[in-house]
């Protein structure tokens, strides 16, 4: 099973219809893919209410509940501020993320924006959707497989 955390800010361009990726990231939440547990910040989940409550068409609460219903909730704590405030990584809340995948141990964080991530250290957790896809297929075939 794939433990993927979704950056925050590609959830927001998904909401907010403003990017190629919003088919993607519908699939992803739509999609029933007992290989891949989601997962989010709560300071993302924040983000996205607070957005969320600026739409006149969008109703922030129920947006929410969708989320938590289809993903888990990662705690941002202070220890996890602490590691991205002194991280090699420019992007702060990319950095947050970053921490949180580490102190969760998840496998990768999903997101339309890897040069936000960069860090010299080890970027092979950063995946673009075309990785997602492809790893998930090659899981599949490798179970079917056995």
């Amino acid at each position: 099973m794939f433990r993927i955390l979704i950056d925050t800010d590609l959830i927001l361009e998904a909401l907010m219809n403003r990017t190629e990726l919003t088919v993607d990231v519908s699939q992803l939440l739509d999609r029933v893919e007992p290989s891949i547990q989601l997962y989010l910040t709560n300071v993302g989940l924040e983000k996205i209410y607070a957005y969320a409550t600026c739409l006149q068409n969008i109703h922030a609460d129920i947006v929410i509940d969708w989320l938590r219903e289809k993903m888990q909730i990662c705690v941002v704590d202070q220890s996890i501020i602490k590691a991205a405030r002194i991280s090699s990584i420019k992007n702060f809340e990319s950095a947050v993320e970053v921490m949180c995948l580490k102190h969760y141990q998840l496998d990768a964080i999903i997101t339309n924006q890897v040069e936000d991530f960069t860090d010299r250290v080890n970027s092979g957790y950063i995946w673009r959707f075309r990785d997602l896809w492809l790893r998930v297929n090659l899981e599949t075939q490798f179970q079917v497989s056995l």
